[in-house]
């Protein structure tokens, strides 16, 4: 499976839990995804760079199939994030960085940002 991160650096962005956010490997492959703050920036001296996760993926057919059959694994259900369903059962989401951003809607604030977004079309 692969997904889509996007940098943000705007503080109330970083602590909104309606931006899940991810943290990779050095290959890109996401190592975790939380409504918290990742990772935490204990050290002030060193640079720490922080994503949003996008919720767009691509799946090959029989891995979504496979997903779909797979009940709700334990982390899923705590942080509600899908793609750590997908982590709990030991598979690798490559994650590919963009620049685009779009409107995304998980509260009833976001869904009127995303009509006014829309009226200005």
């Amino acid at each position: 499976m692969a997904s889509l991160k996007v940098q943000i650096t705007a503080k109330e962005e970083i602590e909104n839990p309606n931006n899940v956010k991810v943290i990779t490997d050095i290959n890109n492959l996401a190592i975790y995804f939380s409504r918290s703050v990742i990772p935490y920036h204990r050290d002030q001296d060193v640079a720490v760079k922080y994503y949003k996760h996008k919720g767009v993926y691509a799946f090959r057919k029989q891995a979504l199939l496979d997903f779909y059959k797979t009940p709700m694994t334990p982390l899923e259900a705590s942080e509600k994030i899908e793609a750590i369903r997908y982590q709990e059962l030991g598979k690798k989401i490559k994650m590919v960085e963009t620049t685009i951003e779009s409107v995304g809607i998980d509260t009833p604030e976001d869904l009127e940002k995303a009509k006014k977004y829309l009226n200005l079309l």
